[in-house]
């Protein structure tokens, strides 16, 4: 038996070393182009031929203006996704809470929104925006991906405020509590595993979309992490020494984030999915 324990855990240790490889040889390389210049971007994969240039990132920083790009971006992210948060938590409670046909034709509409992609909806979202003059603006781009966000937000929302027990709300109806303080004051506090995993889940695709800032947002006031990264790419070349290190920069904030936050993921979506 313990020799087939040593072999099970030699097998288990192999294949997580095997896929730390995997994840860990893109990072490599993203980060060694950073420090390469044109010239020497392609003479080797691993090695930096041709010296170690930090001023890529310099360079790069100042010639696409970005602390620009990331104060939009941080403020379109943390903006769409503390709303998306605050109204998808307000909208579980009646539909986790209340049993009848109107609470599961809402579950289900709630739900259908994850069928629909943004892009076939780019036309009349287009047209939209126009005539609420909100085109070229944060503003309009925040309320695009508040509407998209909040079907994937409240299911997640609804399915763990499935798992409470009830009789939480009870105890704050025996107090006097109103149907919101019970919200606010004793519910609330409870969802931060799944709110957690949602500010997750959507901050890293804000933050990584590309698709509505260079549709809305292409100006060089208003651009994105994202588009600023593209403006170094060309019809007939790319500048990739300037394109590599602002990836970098695009990545280390969501990484840090996944790292420190990574353990509610799990929980967050698992309580509603098991108990709900």
């Amino acid at each position: 038996m313990k020799k087939v324990s040593r072999v099970q855990s030699f097998v288990q240790w192999s294949l997580v070393l095997l896929l730390s490889l995997v994840y860990i040889y893109p990072l490599y390389m993203l980060l060694v182009f950073s420090f390469k210049k044109n010239e020497n971007m392609f003479s080797s994969a691993f090695g930096l031929d041709g010296g170690f240039h930090l001023s890529n990132y310099v360079e790069a920083w100042t010639r696409s203006n970005f602390e620009v790009a990331l104060l939009n971006s941080g403020v379109i992210s943390i903006t769409s996704v503390l709303v998306m948060i605050m109204f998808g938590a307000m909208a579980s409670y009646p539909l986790a809470r209340r049993i009848g046909r109107l609470s599961s034709f809402l579950s289900l509409f709630f739900v259908a929104g994850l069928i629909v992609p943004m892009q076939l909806n780019l036309i009349p979202l287009f047209q939209m925006m126009i005539g609420l003059n909100l085109n070229h603006s944060k503003l309009g781009v925040i309320l695009l991906y508040i509407t998209f966000g909040l079907p994937l937000t409240i299911f997640l929302f609804t399915g763990f405020m499935r798992s409470l027990p009830r009789e939480l709300e009870e105890a704050g109806q025996i107090d006097g509590s109103s149907p919101t303080g019970i919200f606010f004051r004793i519910l609330l506090p409870l969802l931060k595993p799944v709110a957690s995993s949602v500010f997750i889940l959507q901050f890293l695709h804000i933050w990584n979309d590309f698709f509505l800032p260079v549709v809305f947002l292409n100006t060089d006031k208003l651009r994105t992490v994202q588009v600023a990264v593209y403006s170094f790419a060309g019809r007939y070349s790319n500048d990739w020494s300037h394109m590599f290190p602002m990836i970098v920069i695009c990545v280390a904030p969501v990484m840090l984030l996944y790292i420190f936050l990574q353990r509610f993921i799990i929980s967050g979506i698992m309580s509603g999915a098991v108990k709900g």
